[in-house]
């Protein structure tokens, strides 16, 4: 046998080798059977507040206007499956998140401020997910998913005994990203990861009320958008019990 063949089947033998570990029975990151997750996610979310003019009929709907920004917290969870794939896997799951109260102040009129509070910021994504190895620790991932978001829309203004009473937004949302994985073991990994979220827009409707009466009713719309660095801990199979 040449020496240029033997080259061949040594450089080919080792692949396989890195190959074997990497998806073998050894192999912390990934298995090569399909597995239920939980996933508990905490992180800071950088998010803004986009408002959308009104357009009169007939006419196109102007570009929203950036009108607030908050740095947030951001926690909650996921569960979901993955499915073996060569150096890898393809996770599916159902992620649910909330975020930090955020909002702003300002003088409108000489000793007259508005104020705008946005509260109860949630989100529900149905996620897919793509994992693959470098080693049999270390990997990295990407996707998105879509689903359903919204928030309460909370503005103020201090004028006699009117107040102004606000409403929820509910609309659809998306989100793409990726990120890092790093195996402790075989059952819990350590995700690292970016995401931009994005919800709406969609309309709240505020409420002028005079002195205990409404008054007059208006429609708004906004979106909310933000870019999250996210630290998620994986365990697979949690109900099983730990060797």
């Amino acid at each position: 046998m040449s020496m240029h063949g033997l080259t061949r089947i040594v450089v080919v033998a080792a692949l396989a080798s890195c190959a074997a570990s990497v998806r073998g029975e050894d192999s912390l990151l990934f298995a090569n059977e399909n597995r239920f997750y939980l996933a508990p996610i905490v992180g800071a979310s950088w998010g803004t507040l986009i408002y959308y003019e009104p357009a009169d009929p007939g006419e196109p709907s102007e570009p929203g206007q950036p009108i607030m920004n908050g740095n947030l917290f951001t926690a909650g969870g996921a569960a979901g499956v993955a499915f073996a794939r060569d150096r890898g896997q393809l996770r599916l799951e159902f992620e649910g998140r909330y975020r930090d109260n955020f909002g702003t102040s300002r003088e409108v009129l000489p000793g007259i401020s508005a104020s705008l509070q946005i509260t109860d910021n949630w989100s529900t994504m149905a996620n897919a997910w793509r994992d693959f190895s470098f080693t049999d620790r270390l990997g990295i991932y990407g996707g998105g998913g879509i689903g359903a978001g919204g928030y309460g829309v909370n503005p103020s203004i201090s004028f006699g005994n009117d107040v102004i009473i606000g409403s929820t937004m509910t609309a659809f949302a998306w989100q793409a990203g990726g990120g890092v994985l790093y195996a402790f073991n075989e059952r819990i990994t350590l995700d690292l990861g970016y995401r931009f979220y994005s919800v709406g827009p969609g309309n709240s409707t505020l409420q002028l009320i005079g002195n205990g009466t409404p008054v007059a009713s208006t429609a708004v719309s906004t979106s909310f958008a933000t870019s999250e660095m996210l630290l998620s801990l994986r365990v697979y199979e949690p109900f099983r019990r730990w060797r």
